[in-house]
């Protein structure tokens, strides 16, 4: 199953020497539905060190990994798209960023 939440806002947090996330992790960014209720974060991981796995918890939130030098996308996709969704497969454990018309579609369980 392919869960889908609409982003309408974001923040962000970067770290310097967090022991979280294996060491690793160098920052969050932090994502809002339109009532402002907290969808989940993007970690992201130093890179070339592994990626933890994606993670769905029980309140539905998520936390989807990218390595540092994907950040920049990430940002400049949350600042300048109209239309951005996280989505995550529970099966398969991807997660992705998506923009556009179809950002929502395919008959996927909208969050």
């Amino acid at each position: 199953m392919i869960i889908s939440h609409k982003i309408s806002s974001y923040s962000l947090q970067i770290v310097s020497n967090y022991s979280g996330g294996g060491g690793y992790q160098i920052g969050f960014v932090y994502l809002y539905d339109e009532q402002q209720k907290y969808l989940g974060h993007l970690g992201i991981i130093k890179e070339h060190q592994t990626l933890p796995q994606n993670r769905k918890y029980n309140d539905d939130t998520l936390s989807i990994y990218f390595h540092e030098t994907e950040l920049q996308s990430i940002l400049e996709i949350l600042r300048n798209e109209n239309l951005v969704h996280l989505k995550f497969n529970t099966c398969s454990k991807w997660g992705a960023l998506v923009t556009g018309r179809g950002a929502a579609s395919n008959g996927e369980l909208a969050a």
